[in-house]
């Protein structure tokens, strides 16, 4: 008997668990409702019906399970009302009330605190915020399925549409054929006392099954002073830009550097005067095509490769090419950045020719590079000034291999931008000088200079061994150092013999570095 009444109870959970998914159902729908301030008439009238047919299910229940024949169909439809009430619940409420939620609060914080209008196909206010309205001076029945423009211009009169003159029949015109793509409207208006004000919309259509349906409009207002306010910014911003661009017509006109502009987006490359008389060439501008034709075919793909690399994570390069100029193929060294206005693409660099150097006869910087007579005599000028210094014999210790390995011309050029780095690096008032063909003489006298070069051997011997590029050449330079300061010496016979013992200490094989400081040696 006992088993009979369990089998009983279990039968009845088959129909009474539908009716209790229904009225879950209904309730949440009525909270749907309530959130939204909406009537959702369909999915009401849809839960109601379920409801109903579950509880007369469960009416009919008893008879249903004195037919034999019809007790197994029942517990399937049962089954499937489990399945549609569930499959209900959540497309029809779960989700549905999260984004009610979300658009609630949504419209709220517009409402509160920005110009927010929402219009229908006809640009009929369908939704408008309390803050627009106040600037309106009217209520939300006067406006409701109002045309926007015809409100507006209750209070104001429409003079200008994003800096063009216009009217509402120009704005209805406009926005019953605009595209189906986010923009700007920007309006500048007239009150009754003729003070200009602009409201500065961002504008998203709303679009449903490939047609505009309405339009969001949400933005601000600015007033006759704010305006005045922007007016100068922007005079002021346009007299900077002017003054930028005068400075930068300046500077190209009187540069000795060859500067280029290449415009990756549109193909071409422009070339100031400068490196259009070095290079040979018949006009400034040319496409990138017309360029890479005067590139080496050997050195073309390592030019592109270098050139791919460079991105905004990267932007600057440094490459070396053979260039070709009247009937000869000379090196070239381009130094660039990759710069972007988020519409155009450029590099602008600077393209500067690699001189090939002779020892006899020089053609380069190193005409300037004096001897050792002056040497001697600026030392000791330094000596009477009473200043504090540092003497540095530089000897090139590979230099007659890279000639053999490399020739003369590629050993010269080496010679010249290992000298160029020294001079960048550590010297001022150019005190750098010429005692043979493989050994120079430095002098140092800014201190924060003489600690920079003691970091840079400390660190490797950094500045002792250098790799340069040359197309697709690397050349790698090793030089010693004797260094002397002028604490050491009495004058400049006995700094320069000290510098040159600490240049031979440091050449010998036994002794593990490249460089050596006399007062460390004696």
């Amino acid at each position: 008997m006992l088993f009979t009444v369990q089998d009983t109870i279990f039968q009845y959970q088959i129909a009474i668990v539908p009716l209790l998914l229904s009225m879950i159902f209904v309730f949440l729908l009525l909270r749907q409702c309530i959130v939204r301030k909406k009537l959702l008439l369909v999915r009401l009238v849809f839960s109601f019906i379920l409801c109903f047919v579950c509880t007369l299910l469960l009416a009919f229940f008893h008879e249903f399970l004195e037919k034999p024949n019809l007790k197994n169909s029942i517990q399937w439809v049962f089954l499937s009302l489990d399945v549609i009430l569930c499959l209900s619940i959540f497309l029809f409420t779960d989700l549905s009330s999260s984004k009610e939620q979300f658009n609630r609060d949504l419209f709220q914080t517009l409402n509160q605190t920005k110009y927010y209008v929402l219009v229908d196909k006809k640009n009929r206010i369908k939704e408008i915020s309390t803050l627009f309205l106040e600037d309106l001076g009217l209520t939300e029945h006067e406006v409701y399925k109002k045309n926007l423009f015809d409100v507006i211009e209750k209070k104001y009169r429409i003079f200008k549409v994003n800096g063009t003159d216009a009217d509402k029949s120009d704005l209805n015109i406009y926005y019953s054929n605009a595209e189906t793509k986010t923009s700007q409207m920007n309006l500048e208006l007239h009150d009754d006392q003729g003070d200009v004000i602009a409201y500065y919309f961002n504008e998203t259509p709303i679009v449903f099954l490939g047609s505009i349906r309405g339009r969001m409009f949400v933005g601000d207002k600015k007033t006759s002073e704010e305006l005045v306010g922007m007016e100068k910014n922007l005079a002021v911003s346009a007299a900077e830009l002017d003054i930028i661009k005068s400075r930068f017509m300046s500077i190209l006109e009187k540069t000795t550097e060859g500067i280029f502009f290449t415009d990756l987006t549109n193909k071409t490359i422009w070339l100031n005067d400068v490196l259009t008389k070095n290079l040979y060439l018949n006009e400034d501008t040319l496409s990138i095509q017309e360029f890479l034709d005067y590139i080496h075919p050997d050195d073309l793909a390592m030019y592109k490769t270098k050139l791919s690399m460079v991105n905004n994570i990267n932007p600057h390069y440094s490459v070396s090419y053979r260039f070709h100029i009247g009937s000869k193929y000379v090196y070239v060294k381009e130094e660039g950045t990759r710069i972007t206005n988020g519409r155009v693409v450029e590099l602008c660099g600077m393209i500067r020719m690699l001189e090939n150097y002779h020892y006899e006869k020089t053609q380069s910087d190193l005409d300037s590079v004096l001897g050792e007579a002056e040497m001697l005599a600026g030392i000791n000028r330094l000596y009477q000034e009473g200043k504090e210094f540092q003497v540095v014999q530089i000897h090139m210790a590979n230099l007659e291999e890279i000639n053999k390995e490399f020739g003369r011309g590629i050993g010269n050029m080496v010679l010249s931008e290992y000298i160029k780095l020294i001079k960048r690096r550590y010297i001022d008032s150019n005190l750098l000088y010429r005692i043979s063909g493989l050994d120079f003489i430095a002098v140092i006298t800014d201190v924060r200079k003489m600690q920079h070069l003691h970091n840079d051997l400390h660190n490797k011997e950094r500045i002792l061994h250098v790799t340069l590029d040359y197309s697709t050449k690397k050349v790698q330079i090793h030089a010693n150092m004797g260094i002397c300061y002028s604490s050491d010496a009495k004058d400049a016979k006995d700094v320069t013999k000290r510098t040159k013992e600490a240049l031979r200490f440091c050449t010998n094989p036994q002794f593990n570095s490249s460089y050596a400081y006399y007062r460390d040696i004696r």
